[in-house]
């Protein structure tokens, strides 16, 4: 998993909110542990980078998007900074 910063459009907002993002290869062979470890790497991240969470009722503050690729599942998980 490598986090990185992403603009997404998925807000309430018109404008495009800034999350930060990590790809999960095959979320569901462990997903108690694949999912919440993935909050926790992009969190410490965050941290590193001193990216501050973005708390504000017409932001999605976090969010996870599905897909398959290629007959492989992933899972994207957002967390909107400031």
């Amino acid at each position: 998993m490598r986090p990185l910063v992403a603009w997404t459009p998925e807000t309430a907002r018109p404008a495009w909110q800034k999350y930060a993002v990590v790809t999960i290869v095959d979320p569901f062979i462990e997903p108690f542990r694949t999912i919440p470890n993935a909050y926790k790497t992009l969190m410490a991240y965050m941290r590193l980078n001193r990216l501050e969470h973005l708390e504000d009722k017409d932001v999605i503050a976090c969010f996870e998007r599905e897909y398959n690729r290629d007959s492989t599942d992933y899972m994207d998980v957002y967390i909107a900074v400031k």
